[in-house]
């Protein structure tokens, strides 16, 4: 339990499993990657690391596409969608503006709305408390990266949808000044 909370709240923490909370789905390729990607207007976006944001986590648009026939290959995301990194920058969250399609260097996380704030969730992944956990149990030699199951058994305390709010709409308020500083800067 944190020891500073904002008034009102006083109810206990519930410790959870992420694997309790979120549902996880991997991102696929079609192979050879080479064979489906395309220049032309009918392609679809095909998500990689390097279309992140230097600043924020709003994904808006990919340098390279796909064809229709390689998204029958692959995971469609959509504009709402928290997807995470599991290989290089293992870890990192972003959420979708665009529609588009991950490979097997992304997941999906789905159906946590129930218990969980979006924003709140994506602060939770990038916090210490969980980016411990994913370079403590991170394989790979030159290529580190974190497994579903890695994910999955990742624990931590979550508060009630109401309490997750409030930090969620506080911790925004923080990024925003932080990036307006930095534009001033």
């Amino acid at each position: 339990m944190p020891t500073l909370r904002f008034p009102g709240f006083t109810e206990e923490w519930q410790e959870v499993q992420f694997c309790d909370v979120v549902n996880l789905y991997r991102g696929s390729s079609p192979r050879p990657i080479i064979e489906f990607i395309t220049h032309s207007d009918e392609g679809v976006n095909w998500v990689k690391i390097g279309d992140m944001p230097t600043t924020g986590r709003l994904v808006t648009s990919t340098s390279e596409r796909i064809t229709l026939e390689g998204s029958k290959k692959s995971r469609k995301v959509s504009p709402g969608d928290l997807i995470l990194s599991n290989s290089m920058t293992f870890g990192q969250p972003y959420v979708m503006a665009i529609e588009g399609y991950i490979h097997d260097g992304w997941f999906v996380l789905r159906d946590y709305e129930e218990k969980m704030d979006r924003d709140f969730l994506c602060n939770l992944l990038i916090s210490p408390i969980i980016q411990k956990q994913y370079y403590r149990l991170a394989a790979g030699g030159v290529v580190q990266n974190i497994s579903s199951d890695l994910v999955n058994q990742v624990r931590f305390s979550l508060p009630s949808i109401a309490e997750q709010l409030q930090i969620s709409h506080l911790l925004n308020i923080l990024d925003e000044r932080i990036a307006l500083q930095s534009k001033l800067i």
